[in-house]
C-alpha cells in the first residue's frame, strides 16, 4: 500500500519541481530586466619598463610617441521596457431621461393674464406719453401763433403810430406853411394898405392925433429942455385903453422920461383913426412937444 501510494506521488512531486523552477527562472528574468546592468570593464593591457632600459632618443627629450588607442567596447543597449496592458474604460452609467412635470393650466392662465396686463398698462403708457406729447407740441404752436400774432400786431400797431405822427407832422408844416402864408398875404395886405393909407395922409394924420393928446395931458418938469425928442412904444388894446408903455432914445433925464410915459397913460384911451385900417396895437411914437 505504502509504495502504491509513492508512486502515485511521484508524478505530482515532479510537476512541483518543474513548476517550481520555471517561477524562479521567471523571477529572475524580472530581476534582471528590472534591475540596470553594471558597465562594462574596459581592458588595458601596458608594460612597466625602467628608465636604464629607455633608449638614448627618449632620454634625450625627444617625444614618445603615444600608444595606439585599444579599441573601445561597444556596450549593448538597454533592453526595450515592456510595455503594460492599458485598462479598458469603464463603461460610463446613462443618465436617466428627465421627465418634464406638465404645467398647471390655472398656472398657465394667470400668467398669460399677467402678461397681458403688462402689455395693456405699458400700451396705455404709450398713448398717455404720444398724447401728452401731442398736448405740448399743440400748446407750444398756439404759444408760438400767439407771440407771431402780437408781434405782428405791434409791428402794425407801430407801424400806424409812425403814420400818425408822419401824418400830424405833415398836417402842423401844412399849418404852419399856411399861417406863415397867411401872414405874409396880410402883411402883404397890410403894407399895401398902409402905402395906400400913407399915401392918403390917413396914417400921418393918426399920429399927429396920438402926438397931440400926449402932449395935453403931459406935465411938463423943469428939467425939460428945448428940442425934447422920445421914442415911445405903446401897447394898445382894440378900444384904444393903452396896455403898456415903454420908453426907447430920450434926450432927457428920468423926470422926463417918467412925465412922458405918464402922460401916455392919461390919454387912455387913445383917440381912433380916421380909417380904422390905420389902428394898430403896438404904436411907435416919436414924441415932440411944441415949445
Amino acid at each position: 500500500m505504502v509504495r502504491a501510494a509513492s508512486g502515485n506521488l511521484r508524478p505530482w512531486i515532479g510537476s512541483a519541481i518543474v513548476h517550481g523552477l520555471v517561477v524562479v527562472a521567471l523571477a529572475a528574468a524580472a530581476i534582471q530586466w528590472r534591475t540596470d546592468p553594471p558597465p562594462p570593464q574596459l581592458a588595458i593591457e601596458g608594460n612597466v619598463v625602467r628608465y636604464e632600459d629607455l633608449p638614448s632618443s627618449v632620454k634625450a627629450g625627444r617625444p614618445i610617441r603615444e600608444p595606439t588607442p585599444v579599441a573601445q567596447v561597444k556596450q549593448a543597449p538597454p533592453p526595450a521596457p515592456k510595455s503594460e496592458p492599458v485598462p479598458e474604460p469603464k463603461p460610463q452609467p446613462r443618465p436617466e431621461p428627465q421627465v418634464t412635470p406638465k404645467p398647471d393650466p390655472a398656472v398657465l392662465e394667470r400668467k398669460a393674464q399677467a402678461e397681458a396686463e403688462a402689455t395693456a398698462k405699458a400700451q396705455a403708457s404709450a398713448r398717455k406719453a404720444k398724447d401728452a406729447a401731442a398736448l405740448a407740441d399743440k400748446q407750444r404752436a398756439a404759444a408760438d401763433e400767439k407771440r407771431r400774432l402780437e408781434e405782428a400786431r405791434k409791428e402794425q400797431a407801430a407801424a400806424a403810430k409812425q403814420k400818425q405822427a408822419e401824418q400830424e407832422k405833415a398836417a402842423r408844416e401844412a399849418r404852419v406853411k399856411a399861417a406863415h402864408e397867411a401872414e405874409l398875404r396880410r402883411a402883404l395886405e397890410d403894407e399895401e394898405a398902409g402905402e395906400a393909407l400913407a399915401r392918403s395922409g390917413v396914417v400921418d394924420e393918426y399920429r399927429t392925433l396920438l402926438i397931440q393928446t400926449i402932449e395935453r395931458n403931459w406935465n411938463r418938469p423943469p428939467s425939460a429942455r428945448a428940442g425934447l425928442e422920445c421914442t415911445l412904444y405903446v401897447t394898445q388894446a382894440t378900444g384904444g385903453t393903452v396896455l403898456d408903455v415903454k420908453t426907447g432914445e430920450c434926450n432927457g433925464d428920468q423926470a422926463v422920461r417918467e412925465s412922458v410915459a405918464n402922460a401916455v397913460y392919461r390919454s387912455s384911451p387913445l383917440p381912433a383913426p380916421r380909417d380904422a385900417r390905420a389902428f394898430e396895437r403896438r404904436l411907435v411914437i416919436v414924441f415932440k412937444p411944441t415949445e
